[in-house]
């Protein structure tokens, strides 16, 4: 009985993680300012986590270097 209690266990975790959809790429929010800006928010309020934070947050950064590069090059 115990056997399948922990069968069962293991087989519902395996669903819960197999529900949750694949974060989104740091290229992705390079393309999409709009749900970059929105999801660094919520990573700073602490209302989103995980792999998508860290992408969006790289993908701010590079926009941001990006434009103080072409800031620097209009001065030319």
């Amino acid at each position: 009985m115990r056997a399948v209690a922990i069968t069962f266990a293991f087989a519902a975790g395996g669903l819960l993680t197999a529900c949750q959809p694949e974060p989104r790429s740091a290229s992705y929010f390079e393309a999409n300012a709009s749900e970059r800006a929105e999801v660094v928010a919520d990573c700073r309020q602490g209302t989103h986590r995980g792999e998508e934070c860290k992408n969006a947050q790289f993908a701010a950064e590079k926009a941001a270097r990006q434009k103080t590069m072409n800031d620097y090059r209009s001065g030319f």
